[in-house]
């Protein structure tokens, strides 16, 4: 079995502990990582590399950082968009080939406000994604795509769609950006798995009680091919590290493969 896993770890330094802990209870064979908010000077490569996995990260001095680690040495690491000079994009996406898959860890910028110069960047860089998937590969290779996608793409992902249309991750505008970015021929594994389970969040404000009475969204995903849709077997919104003292706001999915 393969298990591919993500998780905004928000801030690496800060969730270390949790992350080994999670890593030694799960034991996943790829993790990608989304806002490790270090440098690679800051990142704790040893700490990871001594529960047997490698590291690939793109860090920076902002609030972005993203990672895959692997039980198996990643092959033809890449970060950014090819082929573009987009300093934000580096902290966003790195790519690397694993067990025969491209894996993606990606972080798609929040947002902000509607309407704003950074809200723009937002489905900007959406768009750049469907480009780069099409510039590079075919729907019938192996490719995943992994990450923090800051959408929640249908209304049974809120807990609440009246109350949060039209806002900053659930968005008409973001909605319609990342539906193109998954008709270039990717799948959603959860909804594969779940496609009318309601109540299945992945990510919950720190505030209000949000966690506690569920109410919030579904942010992170695992988006993958035909040729890994088909080898699916399970998906999993694993809560558990949500509910340890001084959490990530998200938390880790993992899907399982017969490859």
């Amino acid at each position: 079995m393969f298990v591919l896993s993500t998780w905004n770890v928000n801030s690496i330094r800060t969730r270390l502990e949790h992350l080994k802990r999670w890593l030694k209870l799960r034991q996943p064979d790829v993790v990608c990582l989304q806002e490790t908010k270090a440098t690679d000077a800051e990142f704790p490569f040893k700490d990871i590399e001594n529960l047997g996995y490698f590291v690939a990260h793109a860090g920076g001095k902002g609030r972005n950082g993203v990672a895959i680690l692997s039980r198996e040495e990643p092959q033809e690491i890449q970060i950014g968009f090819p082929g573009q000079d987009d300093p934000e994009a580096r902290e966003r996406l790195i790519i690397a080939t694993i067990a025969g898959v491209r894996v993606h860890s990606v972080y798609i910028p929040n947002g902000g406000t509607v309407g704003s110069d950074y809200f723009l960047y937002k489905l900007e860089f959406i768009y750049r994604l469907r480009e780069y998937l099409e510039e590079n590969f075919s729907p019938e290779d192996k490719v995943a795509l992994c990450g923090d996608f800051n959408v929640a793409p249908e209304e049974i992902d809120v807990y609440d769609p009246e109350l949060l249309a039209g806002q900053i991750c659930f968005h008409e505008r973001e909605r319609m950006a990342i539906k193109l970015l998954k008709d270039w021929g990717l799948y959603d594994t959860y909804r594969l798995k779940y496609p009318d389970k309601k109540g299945a969040f992945s990510w919950w404000d720190y505030q209000f009680g949000a966690f506690r009475a569920n109410r919030g969204m579904r942010l992170d995903h695992i988006w993958v091919t035909k040729p890994l849709a088909e080898r699916l077997q399970e998906v999993v919104i694993d809560r558990e590290p949500r509910s340890w003292k001084r959490p990530s706001d998200h938390t880790p999915v993992m899907a399982y493969f017969e490859l």
